[in-house]
């Protein structure tokens, strides 16, 4: 079997996708799949990956494969019902046709298909005679489409694009003396409200959280920090975001390395990172401060963490102060540090696990 060792090469529009998952996942499984694939497009290498997310390295491989192959369908599994099909070829296709049509450019009075307006306007056009919704669902899943929300989105036109993306790609996997290389950026803003997750619990008695709440003691943002090649979070929490606040948070990180070192800061370009007192602040500390591309802000390494660290602090929480918000970051951090070194031992060169590899798509997999 082929050593796959790193990612097709990805769009503008991709990585921003890639970020958006790690940060708004719908499932467990989503996140690390997106969070391998954008480390992976960010240049890490399968080993090092597998360290962050607690796979094997031979799984990070497949998995990069199977993107290579099948592009977004692999990030998430794919459960399908059985039984024959009702419908032939062209009934299907029509269906799906019927689907991705402007309701308005057929006459009707509404601008988006529900599952119950697309199966009344197929019997309409005699399209079936009868359907159910559920297997109207089946068949738009088959033809790999789901019901989403209308999004915008943002194009990269920076015209030194590929220059930033390869500088970034040098920076981040230098196999012999690597340089400090720190990757930073904020999460926010933050509120003191209940905030919804998953767990097991008995049947019919879930956990419960207020539905109900005042915001009455304002917001923060977490300042965050990825040591690339320790692979070390570190953060911070501030009541803004902005030039000043930046800058303290640069200052207090970079004085935990030597003076005589220099310490490349890749960051994202948000104006509050690129103020005059910051540029001099560095000049002055030899401090590079490296940009990721216009519109491109996936290239930072940190955005593979925030989602998961966010998800670790906020789900299924409801603190009553930011004092508590504060203990439990430095918690989690602490605990995605220490997880990462028994990862790092337990997937070291010479302790690989094999896992089997199934010719199918792993997406299908049950």
């Amino acid at each position: 079997m082929s050593m796959v060792r790193r990612v097709r090469s990805i769009s503008n529009e991709e990585g921003q996708k890639l970020a958006r998952l790690c940060r708004h996942p719908s499932d467990a499984i989503e996140l690390h799949r997106a969070m391998v694939i954008l480390s992976s497009a960010q240049g890490f290498t399968p080993p090092y990956i597998a360290r962050l997310v607690g796979y094997s390295p031979d799984w990070v491989r497949t998995l990069i494969r199977e993107f290579n192959l099948h592009g977004f369908k692999m990030l998430k599994p794919n459960w399908k019902a059985g039984g024959n099909w009702k419908f032939t070829q062209e009934q299907k296709d029509q269906l799906v046709a019927l689907a991705t049509s402007r309701p308005r450019d057929l006459g009707l009075p509404f601008s988006q298909w529900s599952l119950a307006r697309l199966r009344d306007e197929a019997r309409n056009q005699r399209i079936v005679d009868s359907i159910s919704l559920e297997w109207l669902r089946i068949v738009l899943d088959e033809a790999d489409m789901s019901h989403q929300s209308i999004k915008t989105w943002k194009a990269s036109k920076d015209p030194k694009f590929e220059e930033k993306r390869k500088r970034i790609d040098r920076l981040t996997h230098q196999k012999h003396n690597p340089p400090i290389v720190l990757s930073m950026d904020e999460i926010g803003p933050i509120s003191l409200q209940p905030h919804g997750g998953k767990g097991w619990f008995r049947s019919g008695h879930p956990e419960r959280i207020p539905s109900t709440y005042q915001r009455l003691k304002g917001t923060r943002y977490l300042y965050l920090t990825l040591n690339v090649y320790h692979q070390r979070l570190s953060g911070r929490l501030y009541r803004h975001k902005g030039g000043e606040p930046w800058l303290d948070y640069v200052q207090r990180e970079v004085e935990k390395y030597p003076k005589d070192q220099r310490v490349y800061l890749i960051q994202d370009n948000l104006s509050a990172h690129w103020t005059a007192d910051v540029r001099g602040w560095a000049k002055d500390n030899r401090v590079t401060l490296v940009a990721s591309a216009t519109q491109a802000s996936w290239m930072n390494p940190v955005e593979s963490h925030a989602g998961d660290l966010q998800k670790l602090v906020l789900a299924g929480s409801n603190f009553g102060s930011w004092t508590e918000v504060r203990r439990e970051v430095a918690r989690a951090i602490a605990y995605r540090n220490r997880e990462r070194g028994l990862r790092k031992k337990q997937f070291g060169d010479t302790q690989m696990r094999k896992w089997k590899v199934h010719r199918r798509p792993i997406w299908k997999r049950h």
